[in-house]
């Protein structure tokens, strides 16, 4: 359901009511309002108007005439809210912007393609363990996920030192995905003394063609 946000303002308020209830009036039938309840809001409208329009006036308003006008306003609000949510549901996002409504947004906002590749820090723990922190740019001290990234990914092989370290990622490595800045990869302590070779992307969970370029080989020797 969309939500309903009433103008805190009384001036504000004044016109949205009288906007909101002036479309239900016209378009009763074409968006099948009951016309019980069009006529109920038509009535506490009549009620309302006259209680503010008697507040306009610093020199002649009361504080009783303030107290009842609040009231008032307190009760309309409420009947409004209510006749948004019985009747206005299945109105289109046009005509509930019509009536002042505010539409949610469901669609998430289009993030660009990442054209950047991690900074990757290692800490390396005892018992094939690594402890890996990545971060948008060398400048920046504190590990971050990129602003467009749902997090990173990082395929990566283990080969015994002195072999050929693989040039790319392939399909047949390990896979691991982080939605953290700072994230552990356990290699498993009987590859300790192999050399750890990651490489790592931003990715975008939703529109994976966003994800961003593969770093290069990422070195480091497992203890």
């Amino acid at each position: 359901m969309n939500k309903i946000l009433i103008p805190r303002g009384n001036g504000e308020f004044y016109i949205w009511q009288a906007n909101f209830v002036n479309r239900s009036v016209t378009n009763q039938v074409a968006w099948g309002f009951p016309a019980a309840a069009v006529a109920a809001l038509v009535a506490r409208r009549a009620q309302y108007e006259p209680l503010y329009l008697a507040i306009q006036n610093e020199n002649t308003r009361t504080r009783n005439g303030v107290q009842t006008h609040n009231e008032m306003r307190a009760i309309y609000e409420k009947e409004l809210r209510a006749f948004v949510r019985n009747y206005c549901g299945p109105l289109s996002n046009s005509d509930k912007r019509d009536l002042g409504l505010t539409i949610r947004d469901l669609e998430p906002t289009p993030r660009p393609a990442i054209i950047t590749v991690p900074v990757v820090e290692f800490d390396v723990l005892r018992g094939g363990i690594l402890g890996v922190a990545v971060k948008v740019a060398r400048d920046k001290t504190m590990a971050s996920i990129h602003p467009d990234a749902d997090g990173v990914e990082v395929q990566y092989d283990l080969i015994p030192v002195g072999e050929m370290p693989p040039e790319k990622p392939t399909k047949s490595m390990e896979t691991q995905v982080s939605k953290k800045a700072r994230f552990k990869i356990a290699t498993g302590i009987e590859n300790a003394g192999k050399k750890f070779y990651g490489f790592f992307r931003w990715t975008n969970l939703t529109t994976p063609a966003n994800n961003g370029p593969w770093s290069d080989p990422q070195p480091v020797v497992i203890a």
